[in-house]
């Protein structure tokens, strides 16, 4: 009796039909079954960790952050400057956040004595450090009675910025033009400034 050949299935594209095409479907088959797990693993996670996320072993105070203040300021003070000037509402950081970083960098950013954030580094369960470059003064400008320290870029710094031993602006000033953190606004006064900080 002759062997009975099993017919390709003709409503197959040409290229499913034969063994590349059981392979191919094989493959897809198994692409689905892992596609499948990774996502239920995806879904599991999340839940995991939203059941987690408020335990209070995550919940982290923004007065413990560790970070170097500007010199003149106790850390306490400068943490509490960077809340002020970002807008942070009170209470404590939640560890688990996974756009914390992003939020701590721009809430460091706003602080005037902050020329860069440099890192921003999340160690749980009970760590958050934050390292940052700071502006400094090389020249005093007299305003409203009183000499107010600029980097070397022309932006003011906050009032309590020593200008003790910086040379003095020689010319009429331009009033700032915006709050410290900001450039003074003056051409002149940015340029004297630039020169200085060279």
């Amino acid at each position: 009796m002759a062997k009975v050949r099993p017919q390709p299935i003709s409503w197959l594209p040409w290229w499913l039909r034969g063994s590349i095409g059981r392979w191919v479907l094989r493959s897809a088959a198994l692409l689905v079954v892992v596609a499948g797990l990774l996502a239920g693993i995806i879904v599991l996670s999340r839940w995991a960790q939203s059941r987690i996320h408020d335990q209070d072993r995550y919940l982290f105070p923004f007065a413990n952050i560790i970070v170097q203040p500007p010199a003149g300021i106790d850390r306490n003070t400068f943490l509490d400057e960077v809340r002020f000037h970002a807008a942070l509402p009170d209470g404590p950081l939640n560890i688990l956040d996974t756009e914390l970083p992003d939020r701590l960098r721009a809430a460091f950013a706003q602080h005037p004595w902050v020329e860069r954030v440099e890192a921003v580094t999340i160690r749980p369960p009970r760590r958050i450090e934050v390292m940052l470059t700071y502006r400094r003064p090389v020249l005093a400008v007299p305003w409203d009675g009183t000499l107010r320290a600029v980097d070397g870029a022309g932006v003011m710094l906050p009032k309590a910025a020593s200008t003790r031993g910086l040379p003095v602006y020689e010319g009429e000033p331009r009033a700032p033009q915006g709050p410290p953190g900001t450039p003074w606004g003056d051409p002149e006064v940015e340029r004297a400034a630039r020169k200085l900080g060279g």
